[in-house]
């Protein structure tokens, strides 16, 4: 078996931001691994993640003024869900998760995953470039909605007709993935706003690092990106940190920079407080 890729970890020393945030603020987005001697990786997993535990992350959003959260399944971990079970039954009010379904998820197994928190299913292109429409039938009947995880125009044009018919709510990570120099104009970032317009369809404002040619925050040639998406429809973004930020081979962002991006993005508090808060309450049930 060839080695494993090993993702840099995250940086420990989060800074306080300037952003003063609304109670109830809401990280959207964000990973658990560990710790490995309980919770191991999948045995295929692309890459190995340094610890970053539940624990890691309480004291992070302890630092940053966030009060909920949403753990989010990584490709990391395969179908296993023991870590997610595991975090969701400690903080029953504070988080929700989204899960990656075996396709041969059982209904037992929906149900039990669905009375511990669990609100969606991820559809990663990295993970199977095929989208189970099954799945998310299924998964509906539970009350998820999709969740789907896409690079660059030539994966956005796959799965948009997909997207566009999922059964009632779905959602876009990381603003749709679109490389910066391409542009608010590309085709690709031109599929996400057709989503965000059906009034269905919530986009995750994280991960500017992923797609900015920029080595650190600001990030500034992602603004375009995440203001018009807020401008198209203020009642479909929510902010997401993407910690540990896996798979990120760059310099590794400071999180309380991160937070503070909002600033630029939204100017107005009350907008803030829309992302942050009322908009993930009303789609994660908070």
């Amino acid at each position: 078996m060839a080695e494993r890729l090993k993702s840099p970890p995250p940086q420990r020393d989060t800074k306080t931001p300037k952003l003063k945030t609304p109670p109830g603020a809401t990280d959207t987005h964000f990973h658990l691994y560990g710790p490995g001697k309980r919770f191991p990786y999948h045995p295929d997993a692309p890459l190995l993640v340094e610890d970053s535990t539940l624990d890691d992350m309480l004291k992070l959003h302890n630092t940053l003024g966030i009060e909920r959260g949403v753990i989010v399944h990584s490709v990391v971990q395969g179908n296993t869900y023991e870590y997610l079970l595991h975090a969701l039954s400690r903080e029953p009010e504070r988080l929700r998760g989204i899960a990656l379904p075996a396709p041969n998820i059982t209904d037992r197994e929906l149900e039990i995953l669905t009375n511990t928190g669990v609100v969606g299913a991820r559809f990663a292109y990295r993970a199977n470039p095929e989208i189970n429409t099954e799945i998310i039938a299924r998964t509906h009947e539970f009350g998820w909605h999709p969740q789907f995880w896409f690079r660059g125009p030539d994966e956005a044009a796959e799965w948009r007709d997909t997207m566009l018919a999922s059964p009632g709510n779905f959602v876009i990570d990381h603003m749709g993935w679109q490389p910066a120099e391409l542009g608010i104009d590309s085709p690709g970032f031109r599929t996400v706003l057709d989503c965000i317009d059906t009034g269905r369809c919530w986009v995750k404002l994280s991960g500017p690092m992923r797609f900015s040619q920029e080595p650190r925050p600001p990030y500034s040639d992602t603004h375009p990106f995440a203001k018009t998406l807020i401008e198209h429809n203020p009642d479909r973004v929510m902010w997401g940190s993407d910690w540990p930020h896996p798979d990120h081979f760059e310099e590794m962002p400071n999180d309380g920079d991160l937070l503070d991006l909002l600033l630029d993005w939204a100017p107005d508090e009350a907008l803030r407080k829309k992302i942050l808060v009322d908009n993930p309450a009303e789609l994660f049930g908070f």
